[in-house]
């Protein structure tokens, strides 16, 4: 059984370490920190749960572009990576953002899944343009772009 929750400054090593672990880039993580939710094992018999996963966004004003997306391999199971996301983008439409960003990699079709559609990068805001984590990945060559209206249902 899995929980997932807010992640807390408490939560700030643990989830920089479980990036590292999947090879994506830990920076600035701790100025969006508000905007994460880590997955943990339920614990059993006074034992303390284990973080297992993390997903997470930047937000830029009515746009979110996610962050983080991380869940170990020997836990992941399909509904537990669709749970993550739907949290994240009910959180979203909570806080009234219009559209959600990522960079894609290898899991194009999970997100497409999600209701995300492929964006040209020519029509991306300047707000993402300009974050630290995109031009990060910039590094990497022109990253394949998805949005999906945060209020989306699908």
């Amino acid at each position: 059984m899995f929980v997932i929750r807010r992640a807390g400054e408490h939560d700030l090593f643990r989830i920089r370490r479980l990036i590292k672990d999947a090879g994506l880039n830990d920076k600035g993580i701790e100025s969006n920190l508000l905007h994460f939710f880590v997955v943990e094992t339920a614990s059993d018999q006074g034992e303390s749960p284990q973080m297992v996963g993390v997903v997470g966004m930047e937000v830029h004003g009515s746009i979110g572009l996610l962050r983080s997306f991380v869940l170990e391999r020997a836990s992941w199971i399909g509904k537990v990576g669709i749970k993550m996301m739907e949290i994240l983008l009910a959180y979203a439409k909570k806080l009234g953002l219009t559209h959600v960003y990522l960079l894609a990699g290898a899991s194009t079709s999970f997100f497409s899944e999600l209701g995300f559609v492929e964006v040209a990068f020519a029509d991306l805001p300047e707000v993402l343009k300009e974050s630290e984590h995109f031009e990060r990945s910039l590094y990497k060559g022109t990253p394949m772009v998805y949005t999906r209206f945060s209020g989306d249902q699908s």
